[in-house]
């Protein structure tokens, strides 16, 4: 048997490696938390350490909670007797408000886009049957399916209203109110015209004030330069009238859903809000992402603010000395508590400064955004905007157009011609839609040269993947 020759040689080599400390992996985890997990991670370590304290408990449970507009419009007793006999002839329901919504929906025949985006809406409502904390309406469309277009969004929205109950799938309770004046063929025009915009007519509702406030708004609407005519001009009405219209408007329901089962199997049932976007009057020079302060228009910038009431508060016990151990575990989990509401703030920052003519214009105004030019902005890691940003487990950001996902902010795209600017995909893919229903023979490459002369830098391969994606066949197939 041949001996084996074995030889060894000594080598010294240099390697550079970077390893994550435990603190690091936890600032990183609580990152990409949503807010339950982190609610509970909070009081996790408030039960494991002296060293912390709760200061406030969270406001869970609060958000979403609409004011109660009987109230708000009644000043005293003058709605009770309606409430009481609203009440009692109200039936007891045993199912969800989804239930009862979606059997009605199943007896229409609707096409698969239409049933497929009135069953997001049905189950995007709260507790209350309203849209306003919940998703936006428009977030809601599947960009992949061409046919589901704002235009069909808003006759969805119009369908569900009008079922039974009727006024759900409204943004506000004073939205509903007007849906169900409407629907009933039976409201004065004096009620319509105070539930369209002017429901602060009402407090309180006595006949007298409101006909003061009333007609006072009348006269100083035609003071106003260019003042066109109003229903007020085309309608008489008396302190009679108005005590009519009063007494229409308190025999609505201002909680439709109120009587329904609430749905907890909902995916759209408690949205991670972890930003609030705010429009503010006034102009601002630069934008101050440290103050969470981006510019808009001329007469206006945004506030970014971190959504932190629905957490609990947690400090440092005073003059805790017992331990440094636990000191210093403490105050390394408020640092990383801050990190992440620094971080969040910071890429909200950027988002609004990127998609500043969606926050100004709303849906329909996206510019073609990735997560590696925010990170590359705020001079961060991808993978740390990644962590809020992802679709799966999604946060969500409350803008005055509605409750959006972060995701909903990225978009890819292609350069113009110029190179200097590049458009959104959807926008692309909406101009595809358009020229095939002009002319469903257009080639791949003939949708290119299109949009080229359109000043849209496109390949005909990306034309092909952007059909794909709307489920639309090749010009052999049409």
């Amino acid at each position: 048997m041949a001996k084996l020759n074995q030889n060894f040689v000594q080598k010294q080599s240099q390697k550079q490696s970077q390893r994550m400390s435990q603190v690091q992996i936890q600032a990183v985890n609580i990152l990409a938390m949503d807010t339950e997990e982190l609610r509970n991670e909070i009081y996790k370590a408030v039960s494991e350490n002296p060293a912390l304290e709760i200061v406030k408990k969270d406001k869970r449970g609060k958000r979403g909670q609409e004011k109660d507009f009987s109230y708000s419009i009644s000043g005293g007793y003058a709605d009770s007797d309606a409430r009481q006999r609203a009440m009692e002839a109200t039936e007891d329901h045993t199912e969800t408000l989804q239930a009862h919504l979606m059997h009605q929906l199943n007896s229409i025949n609707l096409s698969f886009d239409e049933l497929e985006l009135s069953q997001k809406l049905i189950y995007n409502l709260d507790k209350n049957g309203f849209y306003g904390t919940m998703l936006a309406p428009e977030s809601l469309i599947n960009k992949a399916r061409p046919l589901q277009t704002k235009e069909m969004l808003d006759r969805c929205i119009r369908r569900i209203q009008r079922m039974d109950p009727v006024g759900t799938c409204c943004k506000t309770p004073e939205e509903s109110l007007l849906v169900q004046a409407q629907v009933s063929g039976e409201a004065p025009e004096l009620a319509l015209f105070i539930l369209d915009g002017h429901i602060d007519l009402l407090n309180p509702p006595e006949p007298g004030t409101v006909y003061k406030k009333v007609v006072e708004y009348q006269k100083e609407w035609h003071k106003k330069k260019f003042a066109g005519e109003i229903i007020l001009d085309k309608i008489k009405f008396d302190e009679w009238d108005v005590d009519d219209a009063i007494q229409f408007i308190l025999h609505l329901n201002i909680h439709p859903a109120q009587d329904y089962l609430k749905d907890t199997n909902s995916e759209y049932s408690t949205p991670d809000i972890v930003l609030r976007v705010v429009r503010k009057n006034g102009p601002l020079g630069v934008n101050d992402y440290s103050r969470g302060l981006v510019t808009g228009d001329n007469n206006s910038y945004f506030q970014i603010e971190y959504a932190s009431g629905v957490l609990p508060e947690v400090r440092l016990v005073e003059d805790f000395s017992m331990d440094k151990e636990n000191y210093q575990k403490a105050k390394s989990f408020l640092d990383i508590l801050a990190f992440r509401e620094s971080s969040i703030i910071l890429q909200g920052c950027a988002i609004v400064n990127a998609q500043r003519d969606f926050f100004l214009n709303g849906a329909g105004h996206i510019n073609a955004l990735t997560r590696r030019q925010i990170a590359s902005e705020l001079g961060i890691h991808e993978s740390t905007v990644s962590r809020t940003s992802s679709k799966r487990g999604c946060k969500f950001i409350q803008t005055e157009w509605g409750l959006f996902p972060v995701s909903y902010f990225f978009s890819s795209g292609v350069s113009d011609k110029s190179g200097d600017k590049k458009i959104s995909s959807q926008v692309i893919k909406q101009r595809i839609v358009e020229l095939l229903s002009e002319d469903k023979n257009l080639s791949d490459s003939k949708l290119a040269e299109l949009l080229g002369a359109e000043g849209v830098k496109i390949a005909r391969r990306t034309v092909a993947k952007y059909r794909v994606q709307l489920g639309m066949a090749n010009s052999y197939k049409r």
